[in-house]
């Protein structure tokens, strides 16, 4: 049965795929599944990321993004540290103002079953988030590392996970108070429920899709919910040029004020990837 769902599903998964090609997440609202590593070696890893822009004449543009990442691999597990923040303003104008912070634990429990525990803190001022704290915990479950599906469906990746967390948003509601969350004013405490679906499918080496999609729901109202999904397609042109193509999607059934509910967001570009193995020594043999 599950060979037969893997083979009849490829197209209806391609399809799913494009129509979810999804989710920008806004730094309030964080993709983690982008976050994971899951090739380290035991110890300590510390990566550390920084740029600043500026240009000065008929405009004035600064552009600053930093990022700070800690992993730390033992026998009990992993745990991981990422922090981003990112500013941008054009003659003096902020049109940037985001950033976030994420702590989350990981822990084998079965194969292919992980329990987690995460905590994270970030603010966005363009969708009016001034503050938004989490504590969560959840289990994660990788179904392409069960044999019965690696043996049925080799080409797909599929990880799916499902958990509780407290959140507490505190929302720019405006000088007069009127534009605050719909229902919660300027602060919001609840309890939400979050799942997510992981969705890898690379039936050869030259293409590849990757789709990660979250459900949010709000336990005592099922009405509060929030759709979050992200989207990549690869397809290699040649040996190391690939054309790449991201979709976006965001969707609050309550945003905040004048914020809408619904952001998409799809780009297109190119990659380049130079191996050193790729060079073949002069005096090899042919």
């Amino acid at each position: 049965m599950l060979n037969n769902w893997c083979f009849h599903r490829h197209k209806g998964y391609l399809l799913l795929l494009v129509s979810l090609m999804c989710i920008s997440t806004s730094d309030a609202q964080v993709n983690t599944e982008a976050m994971r590593r899951e090739d380290l070696k035991y110890g300590m890893h510390i990566d550390l990321a920084g740029n600043i822009g500026y240009t000065d004449g008929n405009s004035d543009l600064f552009q600053n993004r930093s990022k700070l990442r800690l992993d730390y691999v033992q026998d009990w597990g992993h745990a991981f540290l990422v922090a981003n923040y990112r500013l941008g303003s054009k003659d003096e104008i902020l049109f940037i103002n985001k950033g976030f912070t994420h702590l989350r634990a990981v822990k084998p429990l079965k194969p292919a079953l992980s329990g987690e525990l995460f905590i994270q803190k970030g603010f966005n001022e363009f969708v009016q988030i001034q503050d938004r704290q989490l504590i969560g915990l959840g289990l994660r479950v990788k179904w392409h590392e069960l044999e019965v599906f690696r043996k049925k469906c080799e080409h797909l990746h599929l990880s799916t996970g499902e958990g509780l967390m407290s959140e507490r948003e505190q929302i720019d509601s405006g000088p007069d108070g009127t534009m605050g969350d719909p229902v919660h004013g300027s602060l919001a405490n609840l309890i939400r429920s979050t799942n997510y679906i992981v969705l890898g499918w690379k039936p050869k080496d030259s293409f590849s899709i990757l789709t990660t999609g979250y459900f949010q729901l709000d336990t005592r109202r099922a009405e509060d919910y929030r759709v979050l999904a992200q989207s990549t397609l690869k397809a290699s042109i040649t040996k190391r040029l690939a054309l790449t193509v991201n979709m976006n999607l965001r969707y609050d059934s309550e945003p905040p004020g004048e914020v809408k509910a619904l952001d998409i967001d799809l780009t297109n570009g190119f990659e380049y990837a130079f191996r050193q193995q790729d060079q073949v020594p002069k005096n090899s043999q042919q």
